[in-house]
């Protein structure tokens, strides 16, 4: 899909995360006040790193932004652990097993976010769909503090990674 599909539906939830009905990807993004729900994934080696991916220029919210290995949405009729696996799929080719972390709340998105972690051995080669991603970075952990105030990281990224690291 070469740019983000406005018409997507995505779960309308409350202020506790219980379905309310069903929102178009373009309303929810726009929109102030209506709460959606997401899935981010980080990607770790056995060296010590962590898979983080800049955004394309296709994508309708921080283009050209870092964020984690594998984010998106959770569409309408998927689980959150469906849209994990969709998304990890999609956006980086793989599939690997996923270590649910934590569900939290992510204020300047508007949506309930589930954290994934998954293991892979090595520097493994990834073949990522290249309108959602521009490029693929593998960091260690301990250069990570440095790779993010040198680049610009999604909101969502930097709360995830907070929350979770």
């Amino acid at each position: 899909m070469p740019k983000d599909n406005k018409k997507e539906l995505f779960y309308l939830v409350d202020d506790n995360d219980d379905v309310i009905g069903s929102v178009e990807r373009f309303i929810a993004h726009r929109s102030k006040t209506l709460k959606h729900r997401s899935i981010f994934i980080l990607l770790f080696n056995d060296l010590g790193e962590l898979l983080l991916q800049k955004r394309s220029q296709f994508k309708d919210s921080f283009p050209g932004f870092w964020t984690v290995s594998v984010s998106g949405h959770v569409t309408f009729g998927q689980t959150y652990d469906e849209a994990a696996k969709r998304e990890m799929e999609e956006e980086i080719g793989l599939s690997f097993n996923l270590a649910p972390l934590q569900k939290i709340y992510i204020e300047e998105e508007r949506e309930f976010a589930f954290i994934y972690r998954a293991n892979c051995e090595g520097k493994i080669k990834i073949n990522f769909d290249q309108s959602e991603i521009s490029e693929v970075k593998w960091v260690a952990l301990k250069e990570l503090p440095d790779f993010i105030k040198e680049n610009d990281l999604t909101p969502s990224a930097l709360k995830v990674l907070k929350t979770a690291l």
